[in-house]
C-alpha cells in the first residue's frame, strides 16, 4: 500500500523542470515522515508556497483535499515497513545476523521463494482458462483494468498491445476515475481486477462493490483464495503459493505477459 508514494513520484517524474508543483512535491517527499503531524499551513511554509498551491497540488495528485492526501500518507507510512517485509522475504524478514547464514544465503532463499511461487502458478493455471479469457477480451467492447498502482503498471503492457490492435481500454490510477468508468460499463464489456495479496479490496471495499454491481464480465487475478463478491466474477485466476506474500507480483506479471502473448498469437495483425 504505497499510493501516496506512487502519486508523488509519478507526478515528479512527469512534470517540467522547475515546475512549482513538482518542487513542492519533491519537498513533501523528502519530508514524508513529518506529514502526518503537519497542517496545510505548515506544509506550505515548508515548501515555500501558498496554501492554495498545496491544495491545487493535492488535486493534481488526485486527492479531493489536503486532508485526504494527509490521511493517505499516514496510512502508507503505517504499512510501509510491513509491506517491505512481505515483498522481500516472503513475509519473514530475518534480523541479521542469522546463525549460520550470510546475506547471500538470505537472498538465495528469496530467489527460491520466487521460483517456487512461479512454479506453483504454472502448475495451477489451466491453459484453457487463459484462452477463454483471451477470447472474452476479443469479444468485449471495452476492457477496464482495476487495481492499485503496481498491478495497474504491470497491466499497462497488455493495454498497449490491445490498444494497438484496436481495443478500447481504460486503466486509471485515481479511484474516483475507476468508479466512473465501471458505472458506465455494459454487459458487452470486461473488467479485469488484479491484486497481489488483496490490498485493493481491503483498502477500497466501496470500489469492489461497484465492480460487483457492474453488468460487465468480471475477471480477478490474485493470490487470495477467497475474495469478497467472488460469486459475481466470471473467472478467478489464482496464482502463487502464499496469499500473504508480495512475492506474488512476479506471478501476476507472468500472467499478464502470457495474456499479451496469447492475444497477439490468436488475434494479432499479420
Amino acid at each position: 500500500m504505497r499510493s501516496a508514494f506512487y502519486n508523488l513520484i509519478n507526478f515528479i517524474n512527469t512534470a517540467k523542470v522547475d515546475d512549482v508543483y513538482a518542487n513542492a512535491a519533491k519537498k513533501i517527499l523528502e519530508n514524508i515522515n513529518k506529514i502526518p503531524e503537519l497542517n496545510i499551513t505548515d506544509v506550505a511554509e515548508m515548501c515555500f508556497v501558498s496554501t492554495a498551491t498545496i491544495s491545487r497540488l493535492c488535486r493534481k495528485l488526485n486527492y479531493e483535499s489536503f486532508s485526504d492526501f494527509k490521511m493517505d500518507v499516514t496510512m502508507n507510512l503505517r504499512y510501509f515497513n510491513h509491506d517491505s517485509m512481505r515483498m522481500q522475504f516472503d513475509h519473514q524478514l530475518p534480523v541479521l545476523p542469522v546463525a549460520g547464514k550470510t546475506t547471500k544465503d538470505l537472498f538465495n532463499d528469496h530467489f527460491e521463494n520466487i521460483v517456487q511461487n512461479l512454479r506453483s502458478t504454472y502448475e495451477m493455471i489451466e491453459f484453457e482458462e487463459l484462452e477463454k479469457l483471451v477470447d472474452l477480451i476479443y469479444q468485449s467492447n471495452e476492457i477496464c483494468f482495476a487495481g492499485n498502482f503496481f498491478t495497474q503498471s504491470v497491466s499497462m503492457q497488455l493495454q498497449i498491445e490491445l490498444s494497438y490492435l484496436g481495443k478500447k481500454c481504460t486503466g486509471m490510477y485515481p479511484l474516483q476515475s475507476q468508479k466512473e468508468v465501471v458505472r458506465d460499463l455494459t454487459g458487452n464489456d470486461l473488467i479485469i481486477v488484479s491484486s497481489i495479496a488483496g490490498g485493493y479490496w481491503q483498502d477500497h471495499p466501496d470500489m469492489l462493490r461497484e465492480i460487483a454491481k457492474s453488468r460487465a464480465h468480471k475477471i480477478c487475478i490474485t493470490q487470495v483464495e477467497n475474495i469478497p463478491y467472488q460469486e459475481q466474477f466470471d473467472m478467478i485466476i489464482q496464482v502463487g503459493t502464499d496469499h500473504l506474500s508480495l512475492i506474488g507480483k512476479f506471478s501476476i506479471t507472468y500472467i499478464f505477459e502470457l495474456l499479451e502473448a496469447l492475444y497477439h498469437i490468436k488475434y494479432g495483425r499479420v
